[in-house]
């Protein structure tokens, strides 16, 4: 198994995190969900970003994650927003601002849970959004029989390499709950009455930019769409990364003021 290859302390780093600062309490949480198939491990340097300028920071672990590839085929997708639901009501009498961020999947969950939670705000970085017909048709014949798509040695080793905890193979039924919530967050998505922060590498081959365009016009609320020139999926490991931090850093500043 490609998984055998993570060493311990990358196992440790997939699970949730809370950064808190102890010498100033403060007012605002920021609640950080990874994407499909990887763990805590993708949106801490975010994380600990965020938590250098003040913000208190809770990094989610999604059910099915951060074990093995096989613990995700029996998730549904309402799960993964019970997740966020769980974190937001333990810790929504101790802030007076919440706001929720993701990257990948963990983008399009903070957009429909924010259909059920009053978040302060979102932010999205290289958020799934985009409905193909024929992968959406593909993983689900898969998924019917359970199947796992392997990903390459070069892919594990590039994880390693950024301290990223990511499956080693995709579960196709988990993929297909992706998609099934997909097709309901496209129907919810006007719902959205919060500013939201899309943020998309142009570079991006996985969520593409014509995804966040698609976004970004179906949104009703305050909006913005900001771009980085460079960078992979994984824009938080990504050594363009600071650029997007600087960005939602922004964002949260201006949203305080109001």
């Amino acid at each position: 198994m490609l998984t055998d290859v993570y060493p311990e302390r990358l196992r440790e780093l997939a699970k949730s995190y809370y950064f808190k600062n102890t010498k100033k309490k403060s007012k605002n949480l920021v609640i950080l969900v990874h994407g499909f198939g990887a763990s805590a491990t993708e949106t801490r340097p975010l994380g600990e970003f965020l938590y250098s300028e003040g913000y208190d920071v809770k990094g989610i672990l999604l059910k099915g994650h951060g074990t093995k590839p096989v613990d995700m085929d029996s998730i549904r997708w309402e799960e993964w927003i019970g997740d966020i639901q769980e974190v937001y009501d333990e810790h929504i009498s101790k802030y007076t601002n919440i706001i929720v961020g993701g990257i990948s999947m963990g983008g399009a969950l903070a957009l429909y849970s924010s259909t059920q939670i009053k978040f302060k705000a979102i932010f999205t970085i290289n958020a799934f959004y985009h409905l193909s017909k024929t992968s959406s048709f593909a993983t689900w014949f898969f998924s019917l029989f359970g199947a796992h798509r392997q990903k390459n040695e070069a892919r594990i080793k590039w994880y390693v390499e950024n301290n990223l905890f990511s499956y080693s193979a995709d579960s196709t039924p988990a993929a297909n709950q992706l998609y099934k919530m997909l097709k309901i967050l496209h129907k919810k998505v006007a719902e959205i009455n919060v500013p939201v922060l899309i943020i998309q590498s142009r570079a991006d081959k996985t969520a593409k930019p014509e995804g966040a365009k698609e976004l970004f016009e179906d949104l009703k609320t305050k909006k913005e769409l900001f771009f980085v020139q460079k960078g992979d999926h994984i824009l938080t490991v990504d050594p363009h990364r600071q650029e997007a931090f600087d960005k939602i850093l922004s964002f949260l500043v201006d949203l305080m003021k109001n």
